[in-house]
């Protein structure tokens, strides 16, 4: 039982660590500092692909051991509907908000305004959507697990 706390804690820090560094040290620092807004924007969104594949492989491994360590008992607990918000979450940066901004992204070249204003729209809403992530991974990182007992 210690072992599983001991793995999830250090999964869930891996996780939420990384989306705390990219998100809020690395990316802002490579618009700063690249001087190319375009550049930065793809280092931005290599970054972040890196982090859900991260993301997501720590919340299926988390959300697994859940059922592996409490059975049916599992529904029941708030952190597995926190971790199952932040894999869903997850999968709509992936699978949705990203190849979504890539592709206007390449239209913004035209100079339209509603291709520009999409683009703002989606990134308004990703940079919205991460920040509950993260603050939804930092509630699990300082929370105890001792609530769930």
């Amino acid at each position: 039982m210690i072992a599983n706390l001991i793995s999830e804690r250090l999964l869930l820090t891996l996780w939420v660590g990384s989306l705390l560094a990219i998100g809020y040290l690395a990316v802002p620092m490579a618009f700063a500092t690249l001087g190319d807004v375009t550049l930065a924007g793809d280092y931005a969104g290599k970054l972040f692909s890196a982090v859900n594949l991260l993301g997501l492989g720590c919340g299926i491994v988390l959300l697994l051991s859940k059922f592996i360590a409490h059975g049916k008992q599992t529904i029941t607990l708030w952190r597995f509907w926190v971790l199952l918000l932040m894999v869903l979450l997850t999968l709509v940066f992936s699978c949705y908000l990203q190849p979504e901004i890539a592709e206007i992204k390449q239209l913004t070249s035209q100079g339209d305004d509603a291709i520009l204003e999409r683009f703002d729209l989606f990134h308004v809403i990703s940079r919205n959507l991460y920040m509950v992530l993260s603050l939804l991974g930092i509630v699990l990182v300082i929370s105890s697990d001792e609530v769930e007992a």
